[in-house]
């Protein structure tokens, strides 16, 4: 009411700047001003929030290795013409199962025999490879498996070669929390040609 009595007190006042037209543009001007000062503050809460938005989200550089699959190693002692054969899971973090193959040639015959010594057995499966019937954790070791080389009497004892590969893959579980190999994943210590 105080206010108003002013306003109109100046606008009927004849040595007022503005004239009896001030009391309009005082009241517009403060509208405007409470206005603009209004959606400042809410431009301001928005601009704040947008920026925590925007700068949530960081980027870096630089490398770290990651392993993902199974590591193994492959040990082979030859006694008697016979190859011990040890495959221990050098990877630090993955289980694994693991196999094996011998390749030689024709007139050679190869008796393999299980010898034991770890957790699991070994036993000949699909496509000609020996599983090994346990899963290896990380450091752990198969127990051996005796690769007995039997030469024809003609042959040089000391002029071929058997190669023997090992192929891994990483231990996967289903529903119902069993585990089992899919080897159609499988980690080699050897390439196959292209054919």
């Amino acid at each position: 009411m105080k206010i108003m009595k002013k306003y109109t007190r100046r606008a009927s006042c004849n040595t007022c700047p503005g004239g009896p037209d001030r009391l309009h543009l005082e009241g517009f001007g403060k509208v405007m001003l409470m206005s603009a000062a209004a959606l400042g503050m809410t431009a301001a809460l928005t601009i704040q929030s947008s920026m925590a938005f925007f700068t949530t989200y960081v980027s870096g550089g630089g490398s770290h290795p990651v392993t993902l699959g199974a590591q193994t190693e492959i040990h082979e002692d030859v006694s008697d013409m016979t190859k011990h054969i040890v495959i221990r899971n050098t990877s630090e973090t993955n289980d694994c199962y693991v196999r094996v193959k011998a390749f030689y040639a024709e007139p050679f015959e190869i008796t393999y025999t299980d010898v034991g010594g770890g957790s699991g057995s070994w036993f000949l499966g699909e496509n000609d490879f020996w599983y090994y019937s346990g899963i290896l954790a990380p450091g752990e070791a198969t127990g051996a498996l005796d690769a007995k080389i039997e030469v024809p009497g003609d042959y040089d004892k000391d002029s071929f070669n058997v190669v023997v590969i090992q192929e891994c893959t990483p231990v996967l579980y289903d529903e119902n929390g069993s585990p089992y190999a899919d080897w159609s994943m499988k980690y080699s210590d050897y390439e196959e040609e292209a054919r």
